[in-house]
């Protein structure tokens, strides 16, 4: 059984949002916390976050975040999904179920007065990485990410946890065919896709 249970990851998250002003805030106030526990509980933070980003892992899902983003590869799709993790629970659970709701909580460039904002949050998945460092008064990153993953490998194998495979997806979509994205998300199409003049014509 894991140190944390998921509503108290979710607890986390959420104080963090409440006691923050921004994204950057909120990583540095969970590192922070997490840093005061025991390094099973950051282990089990981490592994919440590895759960969360496999049921997370589908393929209307990842039309949702090409629509939003404009980028369809695997890394930036993980990016995308430990963004939505960083919303919180009720984000995170409402998007799971129907990810054409994700218009609720996005901007267009012009909304949002800037050539580009993406959503996306890479330094998510390092908050528990980042904690352990903390903790164990390790000074560099690469030396604590090392040592992060020997221990958390070993935790795992105490608690005899296996890890699962990420499912072969089938894509119902193509970036190349519009009709395919705007029959999986039509609200996020209608409002972010911009076009391709050679795909469109």
């Amino acid at each position: 059984m894991l140190n944390m249970t998921r509503e108290s990851f979710w607890n986390y998250v959420s104080e963090a949002q409440n006691n923050t002003k921004n994204g950057s805030e909120m990583l540095n106030y969970l590192t922070e916390k997490l840093s005061k526990e025991t390094d099973e509980t950051i282990f089990s933070f981490g592994i919440i976050i590895d759960e969360l980003m496999l049921e997370s892992y589908n393929e209307k899902l990842w039309c949702a975040s090409y629509l939003i983003n404009g980028e369809d590869s695997e890394e930036f799709f993980d990016f995308f999904r430990l963004w939505l993790i960083s919303q919180g629970k009720d984000v995170y659970e409402e998007i799971l179920k129907n990810p054409d709701d994700l218009i609720k909580y996005v901007k267009t460039p012009e909304e949002d007065g800037f050539a580009s904002d993406l959503y996306e949050n890479e330094d998510f998945f390092f908050v528990a990485i980042d904690a352990f460092r903390i903790k164990n008064s390790l000074e560099d990153f690469e030396e604590a990410f090392e040592k992060y993953l020997e221990v958390f490998d070993e935790y795992k194998e105490k608690l005899n946890y296996q890890d699962e495979d990420y499912p072969k997806l089938k894509f119902s979509w193509n970036k190349k065919v519009p009709n395919s994205m705007k029959k999986e998300c039509p609200k996020l199409f209608g409002r972010l896709y911009i076009g391709d003049s050679e795909l469109d014509a």
